[in-house]
């Protein structure tokens, strides 16, 4: 049992000063407020809790920086797609399992508490058939670092849509919704604590709705369910073409979408989506390092906000691995958009770092399927710490600075 003496403490209700906390095993045992220092007690000072990271493509991080130059005169997300499409090619059973060892030990520095992997390079280029090793390897290789993982291994049928056959760059993407079910359940017995599974769609391109209907009644009721959806327009027109209504519109026609459900990206939503998406206690996931990186657009922030949607973050394709980069970039492009200051905040939470990591903790504990996050009892005692420049800077602006300047250091800590 160690205790800590936090001068400063982001809990679920807002930033406390002068918390006591006993932990055991990593784990919070107490929260005592008001508390005074004693004498055991290790001193620490503004304190936050470390993030879920909700979206991850681990292996996309064996990539990052290396596709910053125009390989077509239209250069965007689906020539982007292409180069993605030869390095999953290239990939074998240990080049992936070095590159996700390497990622979730970044993760973990930077201040992530856990990850959603949203995983679909399943056959191994060793042996075709094989379609089990790739997510045996990804879940070693986040216990051997200590990450907590929800592992969504994804149902992905389909090139486009209408049904579109698979292309030879996707056939190691490939499972039938009996082999989608069979994966699943022989995981199920290779999970280790702070792991779990997850149920995952590609996308509505990459899949129809009978395969949904037939995964989501062969596997458990209380998993997270997780899917790609309204990232780009171009996959917004596709769905309006083939199905007839926009994606988010689609999925809450044809299926009960709530509280389990995670809706990765969802960034081109009207009116009627982001009212439909708020109301249904879903988490939008949002990525805005790699969303800008691959130029889809911006989520529609104050429109959401102001439906008091849920939403987390993750990063995606791991072009950076810095939360705090997340939340300005989140901020930034709704200020260029929107043409005004400090969007991400309210009346009750003014301070943009603040208001934007409560939101995003809450929303992310959520969409990972119950992992414990956040200084509370039974929560995994993963930790940021901060050290601005002043000492005696006030907590809300010591988060503030870290997120929108270099100045204020810190370090990720499991207690």
């Amino acid at each position: 049992m160690n205790s800590y003496f936090l001068q400063s403490a982001l809990l679920s209700d807002g930033w406390h000063r002068h918390v006591r906390v006993t932990v055991k095993d990593s784990i919070f045992e107490r929260i005592e407020l008001n508390a005074k220092p004693q004498d055991n007690d290790q001193s620490m000072t503004h304190v936050i809790p470390a993030m879920p990271n909700a979206h991850s493509h681990v292996f996309q991080r064996a990539m990052a920086g290396l596709s910053e130059f125009r390989s077509s005169e239209g250069d965007d997300f689906w020539s982007w797609r292409d180069l993605m499409y030869r390095l999953a090619n290239r990939l074998d059973t240990s080049t992936l399992y070095a590159v996700a060892k390497a990622c979730y030990t970044e993760m973990r520095q930077a201040g992530y508490a856990s990850v959603c992997e949203f995983h679909y390079v399943h056959r191994s280029r060793e042996d075709a058939q094989d379609f089990l090793t790739h997510s045996k390897t990804l879940l070693k290789a986040a216990d051997e670092v200590g990450l907590p993982i929800t592992f969504l291994p994804v149902l992905y049928a389909y090139a486009g849509a209408g049904e579109r056959p698979l292309s030879a760059e996707q056939k190691r993407f490939e499972l039938s919704t009996k082999e989608y079910i069979n994966l699943f359940k022989q995981l199920q017995k290779e999970l280790q604590p702070q792991q779990q599974l997850g149920i995952c769609f590609h996308s509505l391109r990459a899949v129809n709705q009978q395969q949904m209907q037939q995964v989501l009644k062969a596997l458990p009721n209380d998993a997270p369910v997780h899917i790609h959806i309204a990232e780009q327009q171009a996959e917004v027109e596709q769905t309006l073409k083939h199905l007839g209504q926009r994606p988010v519109a689609w999925l809450f026609e044809h299926f009960k979408v709530d509280k389990r459900w995670a809706l990765v990206h969802a960034t081109h939503l009207d009116e009627q989506e982001v009212s439909m998406l708020a109301k249904s206690g879903a988490v939008a996931v949002l990525c805005p390092l790699t969303e800008a990186n691959l130029g889809d657009g911006i989520f529609p922030m104050p429109a959401y906000q102001a439906a008091e949607g849920r939403w987390a973050i993750g990063s995606d394709s791991h072009i950076e691995i810095k939360p705090q980069q997340e939340f300005k970039m989140l901020e930034y492009s709704q200020r260029l958009k929107y043409q005004q200051r400090n969007v991400c905040c309210d009346e009750k939470q003014p301070h943009v770092g603040t208001w934007m990591w409560l939101q995003a903790l809450s929303a992310g504990s959520q969409a990972s399927g119950g992992i414990g996050h956040g200084i509370t009892k039974g929560s995994r005692a993963a930790v940021i710490e901060l050290f601005p420049e002043d000492p005696e800077k006030q907590a809300e602006l010591a988060l503030d600075d870290w997120v929108f300047s270099d100045r204020t250091q810190s370090i990720a800590h499991l207690l």
